[in-house]
């Protein structure tokens, strides 16, 4: 098989068994914000003093890596399916997706296979250990551009926002790719906006800044919730805009953002009755600017990115309870992308990158009563990044448009491009 050029350094012996070490305890981060109910939220470390361990060049990288089983899997811009060593970033294999350009509908791994969807309304899965494909099946001209959600056997994803307003479906497949259900409705489509399951149901946003429930065995839909619906939600707003994140689900309530201009968006939490799979009238909207981040929430925290493409932005720190603002972190680009959050001896760190040419990642440690920088990286390639990055046995992963993934820790290797703060 022909690999792509690959940079890494030398290793020695007792480098590579110091890392091989520390990596067999690592934490897998297989499917878009890292499991079914969209967590972001790891125990592995994330770098102090961190170095490229290793970059492969690729073709245009415009969405979240995943790691399983000691491999990191991307979906390249022209629908090539990569496998890496996760240690080494030497290609294991590469298999070809029909797909066109811009791929944003990050793969599921469920251990044994890989479930990729392409901007051409393919669904294919392969195996993960060879790459071969399994099964593939064309199942739109609409294309898919959020993430592809697994959870016990079934995949999850909705058609995308091509050709307007109109019927759109949200899919389940089985693992072989039978479909269990389609939930049909008029809508604007589907961009980021990943399911989180929660129970028996699952939950997703879409574009026209609505909420939907669905029954997780036959698709039924039990409930629908207009952000800007006052007779549903007491703190609904009139200027809610669009949902295109994704939704996260945690005790008992749902998270997602919305935008509706430069300036305008909100940051939402929602309560949900996972008995009866209805929206209550239980949380908050909070007014934080521009937003297609998914949050992150922990310990009565939640953190999500603010800022469009191009524009200043922020990482925002809300409490939990009501909504308000803790600490923000003000950035020189926008955060389209969604935050990874590792927890770890009583630290949160939360790394991110910014929607901007020349692009930074960016670690910023919660100290309690503000965001600190502990590290930012700014890639020799000069790309821009939109996709989130993955965290995994001490190292964070994510990739630019120029084509080249990253692999990002504390073991030697080269330094350029850092600026560390500790």
């Amino acid at each position: 098989m022909k690999s792509t050029c690959i940079r890494h350094p030398i290793w020695t012996f007792a480098a590579l068994l110091l890392f091989v070490v520390s990596f067999s305890a690592a934490e897998d981060w297989p499917q878009f914000q890292r499991d079914a109910t969209k967590s972001g939220l790891t125990g592995d470390n994330v770098p102090i003093k961190p170095a490229v361990i290793w970059s492969a060049d690729l073709q245009s990288v415009d969405l979240q890596p995943i790691i399983c089983l000691g491999t990191v899997y991307v979906l390249a811009g022209n629908g090539t399916l990569w496998a890496l060593d996760e240690v080494t970033g030497g290609v294991i294999w590469k298999s070809q997706m029909d797909g066109r350009a811009f791929q944003s509908s990050t793969p599921a791994c469920d251990g044994e296979r890989i479930y990729a969807a392409s901007d051409t309304g393919d669904l294919a899965a392969f195996d993960a250990r060879t790459g071969e494909m399994i099964w593939t099946d064309h199942l739109t001209d609409k294309r898919f551009e959020c993430p592809v959600t697994y959870a016990d056997g079934r995949i999850f994803l909705g058609e995308s926002i091509a050709y307007g307003k109109g019927l759109k479906r949200y899919f389940s497949f089985d693992r072989d790719g039978n479909e269990y259900w389609n939930a049909t409705a008029e809508t604007s489509g589907y961009l980021w906006n990943g399911a989180s399951v929660a129970g028996d149901f699952v939950i997703w946003g879409d574009n026209d800044g609505m909420l939907v429930s669905v029954n997780l065995t036959d698709g039924t839909i039990v409930d629908e919730l207009d952000l800007r619906d006052e007779s549903r939600i007491s703190f609904a707003k009139e200027d809610a805009g669009r949902i295109r994140s994704s939704v996260s689900y945690k005790d008992g309530y749902v998270y997602t953002s919305s935008e509706f201009s430069l300036n305008i968006g909100y940051a939402w939490k929602i309560g949900f009755d996972q008995t009866t799979g209805l929206f209550k009238d239980d949380g908050w909207g909070t007014a934080v600017g521009f937003s297609t981040s998914t949050p992150v929430v922990y310990n009565g925290r939640a953190y999500l990115g603010v800022g469009e493409h191009g524009q200043l932005g922020e990482l925002v720190c809300l409490d939990d309870s009501s909504g308000e603002l803790i600490w923000s972190y003000p950035l020189d680009g926008g955060v389209k992308a969604s935050p990874a959050v590792s927890v770890n001896d009583d630290e949160v760190r939360i790394c991110f990158v910014t929607a901007k040419v020349d692009t930074s990642a960016y670690c910023i440690e919660d100290t309690g009563r503000e965001g600190k920088l502990l590290w930012s990286f700014n890639p020799p390639d000069k790309g821009y990044a939109v996709g989130s990055v993955a965290i995994s046995g001490g190292s964070v992963y994510f990739g630019t448009d120029s084509g080249t993934l990253y692999c990002l820790s504390d073991e030697a290797g080269e330094e350029g491009g850092f600026e560390n703060k500790t």
